[in-house]
Formats: structure tokens, sequence, C-alpha cells
């Protein structure tokens, strides 16, 4: 089976390629994949990574056999009209990122043709010359819910196209109730899964070891982890950290755990309210500790405004912590999937339009009783056991999809299959 696999050049995956190396980080659903279908000795595997940016690592088009991954080809960003022409130059590259995909599939000739949605255009041109197209989608964005609404008349052609599946990540944007009117096409078969997670809760010893390691004692830890930026709710996490603080002195610990451009700022408010002993910025941390400070905390915070169905959050949940997330907004619709996952008796909410005073009080009442942090951590396990999968099945079954792809085209019966699965 031939593969040619589209997907953007994620920042995860830079550092490593600009040295001809394979050192992936974040984005485990794309990494994961490429590093799974290359391994198969069933599959010939051509992958091509788009640089949606400008960045002086990537000046050509460069192709090589990368270790682990092999054929590999990353397509730059070119800036023809000058730096300053951000549009013009945009569009160029995806113009000519296009032309070039296209060209090499018809050199390639794959039996099916993977892309991210970055990648939309050259995807949605490949299906409608008849190519087997998988789109991959990595959840809902403003963007699509904008182009389900009837707006946005090119990208709405383009999500028209006859793609031989769509599969969507939930991540707590509720797809399943936007795919119907992003496609458009009762013929197009999707599914909607979670991402897989191998975080695991650590035994007690290791876990004390650790807290030990990093100066935290008996105090109950509040662990907030994720890229220190707006739409993550970084602010607000660190405003309710704060008020409980003031409210409750030496109640708790709290530990941030990433980097990004608020972090600055988050640390000049708890320097201001005098709290830096009890709020400790642990910077971005390797993967491999990651899940160590999962298991430390006991109380896990999510701020997340688009979704908390998260990698981060399925750690929090395989790692037993007790959750607190926002509530669900049925008018977008956000998080409501995420509400039948989890239900009340695992994690705590707090109102996600009464930021920070919500988030303050929720955290203030669990502190009171570790009786309930207990309990809920005790649930948390047991929800992780039955919902999250780990990564390595996941792989498996989006890899049998593709082959499944090669072999028959999509009929009215599987769509009906892959729709119910989507809703349940």
């Amino acid at each position: 089976m031939r593969v040619l696999f589209l997907a953007r050049l994620f920042a995860g995956l830079k550092s490593g390629l600009a040295n001809g190396r394979w050192e992936p980080g974040g984005v485990p659903a794309i990494y994961r994949l490429i590093e799974g279908l290359a391994a198969d000795r069933d599959v010939d595997l051509l992958t091509v990574f788009s640089v949606k940016e400008p960045d002086s690592r990537f000046p050509i088009a460069m192709r090589r056999d990368i270790p682990v991954i092999g054929d590999t080809l990353i397509l730059p960003f070119a800036m023809p009209f000058g730096p300053g022409a951000r549009r013009a130059n945009a569009a160029w590259n995806e113009a000519s990122d296009t032309a070039r995909m296209l060209r090499m599939a018809a050199r390639f000739k794959p039996d099916v043709v993977y892309a991210n949605y970055t990648n939309v255009l050259p995807a949605a041109l490949l299906a409608r010359a008849g190519y087997r197209v998988v789109l991959r989608l990595m959840g809902m964005q403003s963007h699509h819910r904008d182009i389900a609404a009837g707006k946005a008349p090119f990208f709405r052609w383009l999500m028209q196209s006859p793609f031989a599946y769509v599969v969507c990540t939930e991540e707590g944007s509720d797809p399943a109730a936007l795919i119907p009117d992003l496609l458009r096409r009762p013929d197009t078969p999707w599914t909607v899964r979670l991402n897989g997670c191998d975080a695991k809760a650590l035994p007690e010893d290791k876990v004390r070891e650790f807290r030990a390691e990093i100066g935290l004692g008996a105090r109950p830890v509040v662990l907030f982890l994720g890229r220190l930026e707006a739409y993550k709710g970084s602010i607000a996490f660190i405003e309710a950290a704060i008020a409980m603080l003031k409210a409750m002195p030496n109640a708790a610990d709290v530990v941030v755990v990433g980097d990004g451009p608020l972090r600055g700022e988050m640390e000049a408010r708890v320097n201001a309210a005098g709290l830096a002993e009890r709020v400790r910025f642990a910077g971005a941390q390797p993967h491999s500790r990651v899940n160590r400070y999962m298991n430390a905390a006991d109380i896990y915070v999510s701020t997340n405004m688009y979704g908390n169905l998260s990698n981060a959050n399925l750690e929090a949940l395989a790692a037993g912590a007790c959750l607190v997330l926002p509530t669900s907004d049925p008018s977008v619709p956000l998080d409501t999937v995420t509400d039948r996952l989890i239900p009340a008796d695992t994690a705590e909410r707090y109102a996600r339009d009464a930021l920070p005073g919500s988030l303050a009080d929720a955290l203030c009442r669990l502190v009171r009783s570790p009786q309930e942090i207990a309990a809920r951590r005790i649930q948390t396990r047991a929800l992780a056991q039955t919902i999250v999968l780990p990564w390595s099945d996941v792989i498996a079954n989006d890899i049998a999809l593709l082959k499944s792809v090669t072999i028959r085209a999509a009929s009215t019966a599987i769509k009906a299959e892959v729709n119910q699965a989507g809703h349940q």
C-alpha cells in the first residue's frame, strides 16, 4: 500500500528535521501515525511536510531519507513579496505547495492520501481528481464553525469534496455536532474519537520521591499544565490561584508547568501578591517528566476555552488527578461530550463565564475537603480504564482504516456504521 502523507511541519517536529533527525515533540496523533506507517512492511510511505511560516532552518525544498520515518520531503516557506507581505506570501506558498503535492501524487501514485487540515486545499483537489483521500481534523475551531454555518464559500467547497474518509479528534469541541454541516455529503464516511494516552498512575513511593525532589511537602498540590497563552486561560488560572491562596494561606502549593508569552505576566502577578513561595513555575518539561508532575498533583485544573478532552487532560485522567474543568456551553456547542464522558462525580466544574471567581471558589472548596479530593481521584483512575486507549491501539486502528480505504470504496453501510460511532 502506497501512502502519501501530507502534513504541516509542526513546531515540535522542526528541531530534529532541521538536522536530518526524527526527534518528535507534541502532535502525537501525527508523529505516531507516521512512525506506525513507516514500520509497517505492507506500507510504502512518502511524507511531505509543508512549512507554514518563515523559518530560516528550511531555506529550500529538501528530500531526505530520515531514520525511523523514511522518504521525506520538506517544502519551505518562501517570501517572494518581501517579509512584510504576510498574506501574499502565505497565498503564494499555499499555491506552490499545492502544485508540488499534486505533481508528487502523479509521480508516486499513492493508494491513499492522508492529509491534515492545514493541507485541505491539495487534499480536496486530489479527492476531486479521483484519489482516495483521508482528511484528518484535530478538532473544531471557530473557522470550522463558520464553514458549517454557511460562511467561507471557498472552504465550504473544499470540505464538500468526495473524501474517502474524514477522521476528527474529540478534544472537547463537539465535532460530531458540526461535521454533517461541514461536509454536506451524505456519502462521505466520518468518525470522531479520542486521542490515545500512554500515561499511567505511578506507585505511591515514586510519587513521594518526585514530590520531595521538586520540593513539595504534604500540602495539596494544584497543577496547571500547558502552553501559557490566552486561549488556554492562563491568566484566569493564575488569578484564581492567587485568590485561593489569599483566602486560605498555606493551604496548598500551586505548580505551573509550561512556557509561553504570558509567563512573565503570570509571574509578575504572583510576585505582586507576595505568593512566590506558594506558586512555582517549572517551565517547559520533557514529556518523560510531565507524567511525574501529573502524578504529583492532587488537583489538576484546565481552563482551556476550546475544549477539555485534550492530550494533557487525558494524561491527567490517566494519572488519577482530581480534575477541575469548566462547565460546558451547549449553545456553541462545546464540552457537552466532555460532560458525558467525565461525569460530575469525577470532575469538579466551575462556571466558564464567571472566571476567575468561580474557579477560585471551586479550588477553595476542594482544598477544604481532602476526603473529596481522594474520592474523586479514585473515580478518575477507574474512569481512565474505560475511556482511554493506549496510543498503540489508536494508531493500529488508524492504519487499519487506511488499508480498508484502499481495498473498497466507502459504501452506505460503512457510512452509517461510522456516523453512528461518531455520535456515541
